[in-house]
Formats: structure tokens, sequence, C-alpha cells
């Protein structure tokens, strides 16, 4: 949890420019293939990767305005543009499935005629492609939203490929045309699926929810645990940007251990970041009255 935020950028900066070229070479081949084709799954395929395209350009942007030092203006620098960025991108994706699942609606009603061998060859070529994007990122996408973001896409990818193969193979030995927009329509539910994490994520992100792999209870019994404190109240946690938390909160201490605010304090900020990763700590100490004692009798958060 203590990972050099500017060190993770710049890595993950690296393999997102890779997984772009090969993004951008997939979506090309796949959007010819199925235009040539008459695959809508090959297509829909190719406009899943068009829009892993976008991701990763967008991603590298927001991985670049990351870095920029912090002002007087905006103290916790552009941090955030990789959160919008990432709600922007689950969005998009969302209604592309919409759009996928609609056209193939259409298209079940009137198949056209499936090229299927031409399909499979060129489903299989992208099948190869999303891979490696996929096993590229694995390794980084717990340490970024947007890089989980693209790795979700590229699983996806991977997903859909074996679906478009699976089709193609079905029009080869059986003739049956309709298997096309039920694979596109397949597609377009795992496009969807992948999405609402995102946008799920993201949207906790912005609304300043507390991170789903915490409890705020926990939290709260583990700052009691702390030699001198009393009691916590008005306790807040929330994400800044993937990796970066941040906490505030109210904590008493007995009459006695006033004069020691400052070290309670500094022992609590060491137990938060090694017990849950939380880095940026603010917390105002208070001395016990009979009110604090009956406020926490009844409520400790």
């Amino acid at each position: 949890m203590g990972l050099d935020l500017s060190v993770s950028s710049r890595s993950a900066e690296k393999r997102l420019w890779i997984a772009l070229i090969i993004s951008s070479v997939i979506a090309i081949i796949e959007f010819t293939g199925g235009f040539l084709g008459q695959s809508l799954a090959l297509v829909s395929d190719s406009g899943h990767v068009l829009t892993d395209v976008l991701a990763v350009g967008v991603g590298i942007l927001t991985l670049r305005l990351g870095r920029k030092p912090h002002t007087a203006r905006r103290t916790f620098g552009y941090h955030r543009a990789e959160i919008f960025a990432a709600l922007i991108n689950g969005s998009v994706l969302i209604a592309a499935a919409f759009l996928i699942i609609f056209e193939a609606y259409l298209r079940l009603r009137q198949p056209p005629t499936v090229q299927g061998p031409l399909v499979l060859a060129i489903a299989s070529i992208g099948l190869l492609g999303n891979l490696s994007s996929a096993g590229l990122l694995s390794q980084w996408r717990g340490s970024n939203l947007n890089v989980k973001g693209v790795f979700l896409h590229t699983v996806g990818d991977v997903l859909s490929s074996l679906a478009v193969i699976v089709s193609s193979l079905i029009v080869i030995f059986t003739g049956y045309l309709g298997i096309d927009p039920l694979a596109a329509a397949i597609i377009g539910v795992l496009i969807m699926r992948s999405a609402f994490v995102l946008v799920r994520d993201s949207t906790n992100i912005l609304l300043e929810a507390t991170p789903r792999q915490m409890q705020l209870e926990t939290i709260a019994k583990t700052i009691r645990s702390v030699d001198g404190v009393k009691g916590v109240h008005d306790l807040h946690v929330w994400t800044i940007t993937s990796g970066l938390y941040a906490l505030s909160g109210h904590i008493t201490v007995g009459t006695d251990s006033i004069g020691q605010g400052s070290t309670i304090a500094e022992k609590i900020e060491a137990k938060l970041k090694e017990s849950f990763g939380i880095e940026h700590v603010t917390l105002q100490v208070e001395k016990e009255t009979l009110e604090n004692i009956q406020e926490h009798e009844s409520s400790t958060i």
C-alpha cells in the first residue's frame, strides 16, 4: 500500500502505450474483416476494442495530469482527473453495449450471409492481441483505476473474441447465420457488465464513499486501541484517487493525556497507514468531557 504513486504512474503509462498500439491494430483489422465478412459480432468486437483505444488514450493523459504538482488552487493536484476519465469511459461503454444489442436484435430478424473462414481467421488474430494486452496490464490493475478499466475492457475483448470464434465455427460447420448476432448480443452484455463495475467504482469515489475494502467500524476500533484514546467520532474515510486514501475525524483523550495529543495522533496515523494504507490523516484532538462520554456510549462514528 505504500507504493510510490509517481513510479507506479510511469510504469503503468509504459504498459498503456504498448496496449494502445496493440488495440489500435486489432480494431483496424477486426473492423475491416467484419465489414468484408458481413459479421456483426466481429464489427462489434472491433467497436469494443476501439473504446479500449479511447480509454487507453484518456488513461495516459490522466496519468500525466496526475503527476503534475499540487498548487494553492488545486491542493490535491489533478488526481481526480483519473476518476472523471474512468466514469466517462464506463458511460461510453454502456451506450456502445446498448447499440450493439439493438443491432443484434435487428440482424436476428434478417441475418446476412457471414463469411465464416475469414471471420475465424480475424477473430483468432484479435484473440492473440487481446491476450497480450491483458497479460501486460494484469499486474497493475489493482494500483490504478484507469489501468483497471483498460484491463476490464481487455478481458471483455478476450471473451468477445472467443465468442466470435465459436460463432464463426458454428457458421462454417452448420451454416446457421443467426449465431453471429447472438454472439454480438453476448458481447454487448459482457461490455455492459465491465462498464457497470467501472461506473460504480468511479461514482463511489466521486461521492467520497468509504472504500469498498474498508469497514468504518473496524477503523474506529483500530483508533480506539491506541493508548490514551477514549473515543472517536465524526469519522470519515474516502478515496482521493486509486491507491490514495484520506481520513478525518475527532478523537477524545483523557484529561491526563491532553498534553500528549500530538504524540497520540502520530501513533494513530502510523497504525492507520500500516493497517489500511491510509496515508492522508487529519485528526482533531479533544479533551474528554461528560458530554463526550454520553455521546460515545450511544455512537462512536
